[in-house]
């Protein structure tokens, strides 16, 4: 599992929040100063390196974004082709909830991202939830540190909660 921040992580996260350019360099300075340990390791020394990658990954998705172009972009992740399709799988799913935890960390006023489950399962390509995707959804949230709360903002498990329902994701 992979959830270290990438600059193509970044730069979705910064088309979706539409930043003025002095937000984006404050986030970008503040990821680097105050999340290094959540960043790639080879950004961890250079900021320099890291601004050039994001701002590179930046101009390959010049244009704006809505939700259901998230799995596309996801898709542009630096993924080998002969990666087996499970791991593969596990990286849109990092990225994605990624993407969300730095929106709540960094988007004023962002305390939650609510979507129903049942669309949280068809961004992912499923009708379904399935043991091995409620797991894998699981894992990668706790090692982010979100939480997934119901409408009565109460802890849920997604594994318990009915496809219809609205969830909450918070830090």
């Amino acid at each position: 599992m992979n959830l270290l921040y990438t600059p193509h992580d970044i730069a979705v996260f910064l088309i979706f929040s539409n930043f003025t350019q002095s937000d984006e360099r404050f986030v970008l300075n503040d990821i680097w100063k105050n999340e290094n340990a959540l960043i790639e390791y080879k950004y961890r020394q250079n900021e320099v390196l890291l601004r050039r990658h994001v701002y590179t990954e930046l101009s390959k998705l010049d244009g704006t974004l809505n939700l259901d172009e998230l799995k596309i972009l996801l898709q542009g992740m630096d993924v080998e082709l002969s990666i087996e399709s499970e791991t593969y799988e596990q990286c849109i799913i990092e990225s994605y909830f990624k993407v969300i935890k730095l929106e709540l960390k960094y988007v004023y006023g962002l305390k939650q991202f609510k979507i129903k489950l049942r669309n949280l399962l068809k961004d992912f390509g499923y009708k379904r939830r399935s043991a091995k995707l409620v797991k894998s959804i699981k894992n990668t949230l706790r090692v982010l540190g979100l939480k997934t709360y119901s409408k009565k903002r109460v802890l849920c498990d997604i594994a318990n909660i009915n496809i219809d329902d609205m969830i909450m994701i918070r830090l």
